[in-house]
């Protein structure tokens, strides 16, 4: 799954003397100087309004509200990030994590029980390779689960209109290259670089390691200075392409000579993205690898011209049975194939990070307050999204036992005297249990029991 090799010309300050390059280094450098740039904050991993105080918790083993996880406090991931503990062999890996193994959702501890296996016969491996030798097996495997699902696509494609099966058959043809690790040419998306380049930031700023955040910081700005337009406005007549495309070539090429004399200048995620979209945006073939969330980005951007809105939503669906690297550990693998040890060794325990759950939505209605909250996990907060807490207990029933769990938990602590210590009133767990009842169904409402609580 490696990129195809393509040779551009970088220019390295500290290494190279011609003045051309120096003088295009000088460039990008005030260019990026010039950016406004804001006071870099250490980014919590729950940057919700007023959750501090709740977020102390996470010291203390509380059970995810909606699974049966131990909820991983902010403060160790950061540590584990800022110390590089997963560029280390995978024997120390194996070893920091595995009192936290508990925390871990089904796939990602997979992987965990494979690195401790590999670990005992190859303690001094490292994380990329072990994941990159594992490749081979599990692309089979994932092309077998979504093969079926492409060939269901290609036959509902048929009823749709000529122009917009033209459309499809594009994206299916450049899907199947992807598969099978084929070069495409595939036009560079500012939004999807955007949006990539967001990922590596966010993980970046939680190391919050020496400069790193400061200078992703002022690469986020640059690129934030381009606007991303639609489709159908790039190819309108008013629109000057050739001007656009100029100013998105002068931005990579910027980035590129602003990361090689930067404290990123090392950053494989980094520098992989800005690799591959250069060879986008010149027309280059590239190794890209298959993405599911933009596959059905995609295809439903061609999909919503349907006037047949049954059929629209039918692919749409179908297209959404795709395996996805949260329940499938081929697609965990591949989704890892090309990533960095410390990117790998996030996604690992992103899922698993305590997080404020808002209890009522703040799209409809729910403030953000310390009262509307629940300890929830990354991942099950995702899942949840802005679904009402009464939907989402009527398709998951098991949640009244989780969170029968933590408020357990917190009776425990607050008993211990543990919420007094961290600034914490007892009266949340009063508050949160009449909040679970009230917003759970009226026919068989949801109480959970704080008789234990010493008031």
């Amino acid at each position: 799954m490696n990129i195809l090799p393509v040779s551009f010309i970088n220019f390295n300050p500290r290494t190279n003397n011609n003045k051309v390059q120096a003088s295009r280094y000088s460039f990008a450098k005030n260019t990026f100087q010039s950016s406004k740039v804001f006071a870099c904050d250490t980014v919590t991993f729950t940057s919700v309004p007023n959750s501090e105080v709740l977020k102390r918790l996470l010291a203390y083993k509380i059970p995810d509200m909606y699974s049966d996880r131990i909820l991983l406090d902010p403060r160790f991931v950061q540590k584990v990030m800022r110390n590089r503990l997963f560029t280390k062999p995978i024997r120390t890996i194996c070893r920091v994590l595995k009192p936290h193994e508990k925390s871990l959702f089904p796939v990602e501890k997979k992987v965990f029980d494979i690195l401790c296996n590999i670990a005992r016969r190859k303690p001094k491996a490292k994380l990329d390779e072990v994941i990159h030798k594992l490749v081979p097996e599990h692309n089979k495997k994932l092309l077998q689960l979504q093969m079926p699902i492409f060939e269901e696509l290609n036959i509902l494609s048929k009823s749709m209109p000529e122009d917009l099966r033209k459309e499809f058959d594009n994206l299916y043809v450049i899907t199947n290259h992807k598969l099978l690790n084929n070069p495409v040419i595939k036009p560079f998306s500012l939004r999807e670089f955007k949006y990539k380049l967001g990922r590596i930031q966010e993980r970046i700023n939680k190391t919050n390691k020496g400069k790193d955040p400061y200078t992703m910081k002022k690469i986020m700005t640059r690129v934030n200075s381009l606007p991303v337009y639609s489709k159908e406005r790039i190819q309108s007549p008013s629109f000057s392409k050739k001007k656009y495309e100029r100013r998105l070539k002068a931005m990579l090429s910027d980035l590129s000579i602003y990361i090689d004399g930067s404290s990123l200048s090392d950053n494989k995620d980094l520098r992989d993205l800005i690799m591959t979209s250069k060879s986008q945006i010149f027309g280059i073939p590239t190794n890209i690898k298959f993405n599911r969330k933009s596959f059905i980005y995609d295809l439903k951007k061609i999909t919503d011209k349907l006037q047949d809105k049954k059929l629209a939503h039918r692919m749409v669906q179908t297209a959404i049975q795709l395996p996805t690297s949260k329940e499938n550990l081929s697609a965990f693998i591949m989704k890892s194939a090309d990533r960095s040890s410390e990117q790998i060794g996030y996604d690992l325990l992103l899922g698993s990070l305590g997080t404020a759950d808002h209890l009522v939505a703040a799209k409809k209605g729910g403030a953000d307050d310390l009262f509307n909250y629940g300890l929830a996990s990354a991942y099950m907060n995702s899942v949840k999204a802005h679904m009402d807490f009464k939907e989402f207990l009527k398709k998951n029933p098991q949640i009244a036992v989780y969170c029968q769990r933590q408020v357990d938990r917190l009776i425990e602590l607050a008993n211990a005297g543990i919420f007094s210590k961290i600034g914490l009133t007892t009266s949340y767990i009063n508050t949160f249990a009449s909040k679970i009842h009230k917003l759970s169904p009226k026919e068989n409402p949801l109480n959970l029991d704080i008789s234990k609580l010493k008031y």
